[in-house]
């Protein structure tokens, strides 16, 4: 860098190339409009910093403030510590969030478990009073077989006198001569 910013006249920081006027928007006021309002420029290799090119627009933009070579690194510290702190806030109120979140979804989660315990002991006493039923309605079935056993005896002893006094009643109905003479 040997030399001067006097003998650079088009203020790049390299002064051997050749650049093409430029008007405030950037754009070469020599060259033919090829696209809409402004001429198309291919990209060029080398791009000059954005400070030098602002020095270059004839100070259409603002130079961005340059860091103050004063600042000490205690002040330096003490402004990233502050950003620190800044941004581990959001992070922490972010965090807080997020283990809210999980707190109300373990709640939920354990509420829904006890539901699901419940229902499965509900399940469980409606089989036994089912199987209960079942057994119950089994043995009065049972007893009722038993019963008609002991109706179909009875029958079987009964059935034969029985048939005979019909036959007998149904020859005095058949002949009422019969009834006058045994009366």
């Amino acid at each position: 860098m040997g030399k001067k910013k006097e003998d650079n006249p088009t203020g790049t920081p390299f002064p051997d190339v050749n650049m093409p006027p430029m008007d405030q928007y950037g754009f070469d006021p020599n060259q033919q409009q090829a696209y809409g309002q402004y001429p198309y420029y291919p990209p060029q290799q080398a791009q000059p910093y954005p400070q030098q090119q602002a020095g270059q627009m004839q100070g259409s933009m603002p130079m961005p403030p340059q860091p103050d070579q004063s600042l000490s690194n205690e002040k330096i510290g003490e402004i990233v510590e502050a950003v620190v702190q800044e941004k581990w806030k959001s992070v922490e109120a972010e965090l807080a969030k997020t283990t809210e979140w999980k707190d109300e979804f373990h709640a939920k989660l354990s509420e829904m478990s006890q539901r699901i315990d419940d229902l499965k002991g509900n399940i469980d006493n409606l089989q036994k009073a089912v199987l209960g039923k079942v057994s119950e309605y089994d043995e009065n079935l049972k007893g009722v077989g038993t019963e008609i056993l002991a109706m179909e005896k009875v029958f079987s002893k009964v059935l034969p006198t029985l048939t005979d006094s019909i036959n007998k009643l149904q020859r005095f109905s058949d002949n009422p001569a019969l009834i006058k003479k045994k009366v």
